[in-house]
């Protein structure tokens, strides 16, 4: 049992936590309000599990396997960005928009970045509780590791988005919407991708993809803080 909680949970939480730490170390966020945002990203795990629970009573399977097996492939990619990938990235933004971007150390488009991949920890902590307590050994390691790193890449399109919009005092709806369709659609085909043994490997290029970008942002707003008048531009 505690080799399980180490496993799903402790280790890759510390170690993705370090790694977001590491590359917010010149203005890191403090501690509390970090811790906050991984609590928040539990919540919404448990809630979108919940969620999950009442798609049939709207005439929505609540587990897509079924299409997986019939070997029904388009639909099954619809269901899982229109429904998987959507519900799960809105279970992680609503926390990050009605409580993180109130934070006063919100002050700057990268915090999105940082606390929307806080949350995403979170949400991923929940998730290998679930997940992993079925796998073993190696593939068990593995998912409690990669998991993090999925989730918080994709919880990045629309935690960047909105924190530029809400540093440069524009509204955050057109960004909200618009990061949270492209995260949907990201989140969707990567499961999509993973579940086909021809195609897997694209699903690893879906993540780099992402986190390239992500550090790209993070080396620039790095950048900004040495040396703010050579600075690039953070688009």
């Amino acid at each position: 049992m505690v080799e399980f909680f180490l496993a799903a949970i402790i280790a890759p939480a510390l170690f993705w936590a370090g790694y977001y730490y590491y590359k917010d170390r010149f203005q890191p966020e403090p501690l509390v309000k970090f811790g906050t945002a991984y609590l928040l990203g539990l919540a919404g795990a448990f809630l979108c599990l919940k969620f999950h629970g009442l798609l049939p009573l709207v005439g929505v399977a609540e587990d897509p396997s079924a299409l997986m097996m019939s070997g029904r492939r388009f639909p099954f990619l619809v269901y899982s960005v229109a429904v998987t990938g959507f519900l799960e990235e809105a279970f992680k933004f609503l926390p990050f928009v009605l409580v993180i971007v109130r934070f006063r150390e919100f002050d700057e488009p990268t915090d999105g970045l940082i606390y929307a991949g806080a949350i995403a920890l979170g949400f991923a902590s929940f998730e290998n509780i679930i997940q992993c307590a079925v796998l073993e050994g190696s593939e068990r390691l593995g998912r409690a590791f990669a998991t993090p790193l999925t989730q918080a890449m994709f919880s990045s399109l629309w935690g960047y988005a909105v924190g530029k919009a809400r540093i440069e005092g524009r509204s955050i709806t057109s960004p909200a919407v618009l990061g949270l369709a492209l995260a949907a659609f990201c989140h969707g085909l990567f499961n999509f991708l993973t579940t086909s043994a021809t195609l897997h490997v694209l699903s690893a290029a879906v993540i780099l993809v992402v986190w390239v970008w992500v550090i790209v942002k993070l080396e620039r707003a790095e950048k900004r803080w040495r040396d703010p008048e050579k600075a690039v531009e953070d688009r």
